[in-house]
């Protein structure tokens, strides 16, 4: 009985750790109070609401919008009071990203179509298409041009029209 008891007064007794947007929070007051600078004054200049401001630097997210809103704010913050960004950041997300472990992608037979191209073949290629289609429009436009001039009515040989020669 005498265990329970003394368990349940060590909960009692140990102080409450602290989230890390409450950590952040304090950062950011003590690094306001530092510079001077009201709530007044950080609210109106970054045009936060004061009561979202004094939410955040209590770490009350009960009180603050969103997740990516309070990251936003946050880096807003930092940027005006001249703070290191990234660090803060990475608290704020809890140190998660040194945690994570990062495994290198293994590469994966390619096939035909993961290869590249010679840069050359690709150039070569459409060179050549072009070429043909030149002279396909080329032939075409000719062979109308022949077409017209046999289909006009007026013929060159029945017209009166003698040369002269001037000697």
């Amino acid at each position: 009985m005498k265990k329970s008891e003394s368990g349940k007064g060590e909960k009692k007794n140990r102080p409450k750790e602290k989230t890390s947007l409450q950590k952040v929070g304090e950062f950011l007051k003590e690094a306001r109070q530092g510079r001077n600078l009201s709530i007044e004054d950080l609210s109106s200049s970054l045009r936060i609401g004061k009561e979202q401001l004094i939410a955040l630097e209590a770490g009350d997210e009960k009180s603050l919008p969103e997740k990516v809103f309070i990251k936003a704010m946050v880096r807003r913050i930092a940027e005006k009071l001249n703070l290191d960004i990234s660090f803060i950041l990475e608290e704020l997300n809890g140190r998660i990203i040194k945690s994570i472990e990062y495994k290198p992608v293994q590469k994966k037979n390619t096939s035909l179509k993961n290869k590249k191209l010679n840069p050359i073949i690709m150039v070569i290629i459409p060179g050549i298409l072009g070429l043909i289609t030149s002279l396909i429009t080329l032939k075409y436009f000719e062979q109308e041009q022949k077409q017209s001039i046999n289909d006009s009515p007026i013929q060159l040989n029945t017209l009166d029209i003698k040369p002269k020669i001037f000697f």
